[in-house]
Order: C-alpha cells, then sequence, then structure tokens
C-alpha cells in the first residue's frame, strides 16, 4: 500500500508553528487527520515497511502547545491528533469499590473531558494549568499542576491505553499487561507510540473551591510554608509565585486581579502562595480555612479569598488567554523553561534566576512549588532531579513571553531570553556549555551563549558556566529541549540505556516525532546491516 492512497493535506501555517515560536523549520511535507486509531496504524505501517519512504518521520500534533518545535517533523507528515473522533466514555471498575474511569481518546481536549465528566458529578484528579491540551499531547510528558503533590501527575493517573508504536502496531497496554510500553509512553515524549485511547482515574468532583492568596516578603518561610501546607490532607491544590510590583501576575479572574500590595516597598520581590480547599458546605470550608492558615507565616494583610466553582477553578487560564487574544498577545513568541530542582538547591536556583533575568523586562509568570517524589512511578520516563535523600522536590517554571510582530526575526529580546534560558539550564542541570551562537531561526544552533570566563550573557550577567556557585544544581528539564543526543544522555543519565532499547523495540527506524531531536531518522537497510548498537 502507498501513501497515494490515504488523504494527506498540505500544510497550513498553524499546522508548522507551535505555542513557543521560538523554533522555526522547514515545512511538513503534509498534514495527516486520522478518525481513527485505525488510521493511525495505517500510516505507520505504509511508512515502516516500505524502503520507498526510509527519509519520512510522523510527528503526532495535538493542541501545538510544544515551546521548542516538538510536534514539528521537517520535511515529514504531521498528525492532526485532534481529528481523532472526540469519544469519552465514564465508566465504573469492576475490581475497586466505587472506583470510576473515563476512557477518553488522545486527541481530545482535557476541558472537553472536565465537561463529560462533571455530567456525571465526577472529575479525574490530577491536572495541567490550562486545559486546552489533549489528552495524548499531556501523557507525553508527564502532566503536572497544583494537585501534583496529591495525587500525582497525569500519567500517574493512567490505568490503560492504546498505543500505536512507529511500527504500525495497536497494542492495549497498562501496569499488568506489555507494562514495558505502558510506562515507556507516559512522559515518554512521543518516542515510541502515539497514544489513541487512556482509561483516566475519576474521582468524585466538588462543587466549590475555596481560592486563596497569601504572600511572602521572605523566601525561606514562604518555601517552607509550601511544604507545611502540602502535608496538609485539607489542601487541595498548591502552587507558589514569585513577584515584584512590577510584575504582579496573578490567575485571580481579572476583574479580581488585586494591584500590588502596599505592604510592599516599590520594585521589591514578593512570594505568593496560590492554594485551594475543595468544598460543598460553606460553614464547614470557613473553619477549615482558619485551621490551615494558623501555623502559616505569610503576611496577614496580604490574604484574600475567592470563591468559584470547580470548573472555573480548573479553567483559570481560560480568562487570561482571551484577554491576551484580544490585545493581540497570545500568538506571540513564549520561550518557557520549566524544571525539576532538588529541594536542597532551590534557594540556589532561585539566585541564579534572579542573577539572570532581573535586567530584562518580563511578562509572564515565576511559578514555584514542591511535589514528593513518591508520588510518581519511578518505572516511567519522566526524569526526576538526583535523589539526595529528600522526598521533595521543586517545579520552577519560568513562563515568559516576548511580544514581537514577527517571530522569525531576530528580535534582540527574544534572542536575550532563549540566551537566559540557555544559561540557566546549562549550570542548574550541570551541562557542559559550548561556544555556538544562539538563534531564533535554525534549531540546530539554537543553543548557549559563550560560556568564557568573565564572559557576560545578553542581559549583562557575569557567565560562570557549570560551576556556579560552587557546583551544578542537580536540575532536570521538565518538557525538555536538547540540542543533540550527547545533552540528551545527560539528561537521561542512568535512564539512557533504557529508554535507548524502549526505542529500538517499538519504533527501530526512529520515525516518530523527530522535533525532539533524539534519534536520527534509519533506513531500513541500515538497521539491517548494523543492528542494535548504532543510535
Amino acid at each position: 500500500m502507498e501513501l497515494t492512497s490515504l488523504e494527506l493535506h498540505a500544510p497550513a501555517p498553524s499546522d508548522i508553528l507551535d505555542f513557543g515560536r521560538t523554533v522555526h523549520q522547514l515545512s511538513p511535507c503534509a498534514v495527516y487527520r486520522p478518525k481513527t486509531a485505525f488510521d493511525v496504524c495505517l500510516l505507520l505501517q505504509i511508512i515502516s515497511s516500505s524502503s520507498r519512504y526510509d527519509n519520512l518521520t510522523v510527528a503526532p500534533r495535538g493542541a501545538g502547545h510544544c515551546t521548542h518545535g516538538q510536534a514539528q517533523a521537517p520535511g515529514g507528515i504531521v498528525m492532526d491528533m485532534t481529528s481523532l473522533r472526540r469519544s469519552i466514555t465514564v465508566g465504573e471498575l469492576s475490581d475497586v469499590a466505587s472506583g470510576f474511569f473515563v476512557d477518553v481518546d488522545g486527541g481530545a481536549l482535557w476541558v472537553e473531558v472536565l465537561e463529560e465528566t462533571l455530567k456525571h458529578g465526577l472529575a479525574p484528579r490530577s491536572w495541567t494549568d490550562y486545559l486546552y491540551l489533549t489528552v495524548g499531547g499531556t501523557l507525553s510528558v508527564g502532566g503536572i499542576s497544583g494537585q501534583t503533590f496529591k495525587h500525582g501527575p497525569q500519567i500517574c493517573n493512567v490505568l490503560e491505553m492504546d498505543v500505536v508504536t512507529g511500527r504500525g502496531q495497536l497494542i492495549t497496554c497498562s501496569a499488568r499487561e506489555n507494562s514495558q510500553l505502558f510506562y515507556g509512553v507516559l512522559g515518554g515524549l512521543g518516542q515510541f507510540g502515539v497514544i489513541t485511547r487512556a482509561r483516566i482515574v475519576l474521582q468524585i468532583a466538588p462543587k466549590m473551591v475555596k481560592w486563596v492568596r497569601i504572600s511572602y516578603d521572605d523566601f525561606d518561610e514562604f518555601i517552607k510554608d509550601e511544604e507545611l501546607l502540602i502535608s496538609m490532607e485539607d489542601v487541595d491544590y498548591l502552587e507558589g509565585f514569585i513577584k515584584s510590583n512590577c510584575n504582579s501576575y496573578s490567575r485571580f479572574p481579572s476583574r479580581l486581579v488585586l494591584e500590588p500590595d502596599n505592604s510592599f516597598e516599590r520594585d521589591s520581590t514578593y512570594y505568593s502562595i496560590e492554594m485551594a480547599i475543595h468544598y460543598d458546605d460553606e460553614a464547614a470550608v470557613t473553619k477549615t480555612l482558619e485551621k490551615i492558615l494558623s501555623p502559616l507565616k505569610c503576611i496577614q494583610q496580604t490574604m484574600h479569598c475567592l470563591d468559584v466553582s470547580y470548573f472555573d477553578f480548573l479553567n483559570r487560564v481560560r480568562a487570561d488567554e482571551l484577554n491576551k487574544r484580544s490585545k493581540g498577545l497570545w500568538e506571540v513568541p513564549h520561550p518557557w523553561l520549566n524544571l525539576f530542582v532538588p529541594k536542597s538547591r532551590i534557594k540556589q536556583l532561585k539566585n541564579l534566576l534572579f542573577e539572570t533575568i532581573s535586567k530584562t523586562p518580563r511578562d509572564g509568570p515565576i511559578i514555584l512549588y514542591p511535589i514528593p517524589r513518591h508520588k510518581w512511578n519511578k518505572n516511567m520516563s519522566t526524569v526526576l532531579p538526583q535523589d539526595v535523600g529528600d522526598d521533595i522536590f521543586y517545579v520552577v517554571s519560568l513562563l515568559r513571553s516576548v511580544s514581537c510582530t514577527d517571530p522569525s526575526s531576530d528580535s534582540p529580546l527574544l534572542r536575550t531570553v532563549l540566551q537566559q534560558n540557555q544559561k540557566i539550564t546549562d549550570i542548574a542541570t550541570g551541562k557542559v556549555c559550548d561556544h555556538r551562537k544562539s538563534t531564533t531561526v535554525n534549531p540546530e544552533s539554537l543553543s548557549s551563549i559563550e560560556a568564557q570566563p568573565g564572559a557576560r550573557d545578553a542581559a549583562g550577567v557575569a557567565f560562570q558556566g557549570r560551576n556556579h556557585t560552587g557546583s551544578n544544581i542537580g536540575a532536570k528539564q521538565y518538557i525538555p529541549y536538547c540540542r543533540d543526543e550527547q545533552e540528551w544522555r545527560v539528561h537521561f543519565d542512568e535512564h539512557w540505556e533504557r529508554f535507548w532499547d524502549l526505542k529500538y523495540k517499538f519504533d527501530p527506524l526512529n520515525i516518530l516525532t523527530p522535533g525532539q531531536r533524539i534519534f536520527k531518522r534509519k533506513r531500513m537497510e541500515d538497521l539491517l546491516r548494523v543492528g542494535k548498537g548504532t543510535s
């Protein structure tokens, strides 16, 4: 069978650009819009079984929310997963008392899952901050938010999946059946297969949420209280923010966004915790909140509460999106950086951020909150930071946007932000910095700023290489961006061999998700001649 038998479409600009708008590669040769898992199988079977398509790659694309071109396929085929039928079915587990699940196609949006499950008084337990992402997309990276400390990431709330491998085989997998594929695909960056269906754990959905914001002027007290709060059973969500009076980002609704508190001096840095308590009874939640706040060291006059529906709370980022869209500020470059940081190094990482970005205009939040390590399954592919004896590690997200009319142009501010991100990544993760120049046009050269002793980055901050303040921080990237295989080896560390083995087993020709730049496409004859041992 030939590709000409499939309905392929010419790529549109929306099929090429992603949310990040920082990587601009060659266009795909075509876009494929599968309706069923069988359609996904058919495409991959055709490509993997014929030497005629030896150079062709396939990139599954969901909502296009990647930030470094991960869902792009230069000269290949972009597979639009949102075209899959949106089947969302709620069921009850037969082997667990009062257990519920939802079966959902990989191309469905999480907001659609929420809307459908709420009709049954149910909802998934673990979320991302933004709901207009596909189920398959977030399960391929991890899926985290302020509920992760309590219920684990989204990948730890999956019971079963249907996955189409790079060979075009449709395999049902779970912790008990085909477990190697199951654990590999969860957090596997789209390298081993395409998720066409997932079975997600559900819980009874609360009616209301008490949304609370408190602030601090001391970083040590801030992180101490974050760690105390995630140990409290009554807290259902928690995220922390680093703020200043010139950038007081909040996820409270725009009509209720509060001006920077007068308790803080002009241009000072302060810290806020946003937490949530689920409830059905107003009187009971008031007493619960008093108990939660009692031991905290926050500045009392900075506390603000808001009561919202469960749906509105989970969908809180949507209002910010619509506001930015109305001002033309949504479809702009988003050079985001996400890190997992050991608890023992979180203050060092905070200082690195301040030293690196303090002189650069900042539009977007800095998010920082703790997660217990034991809420993750080590068999899954998402890489956690070094274990130094602490169960806690921190999520640190630098979610900046850069307003420029043409993101493909050489914007000085965008270049500066990308250089800063690379500097932070190199120091925080212990990568060996090189001397290649950063660019926003060619992903092969999107890399570190020069790291000579005494060199300064575009913000005028001294670059000290990997030995910043004495040693590397031991962080790992979440939704990682690496420039070549060597950096991927550093990222995966002791997990690299397992990751390589899974790739060889389920996608031996390296057809899937080339935008991650982990593996180079292989020809059929190369695979037969060389065999295992060359990546």
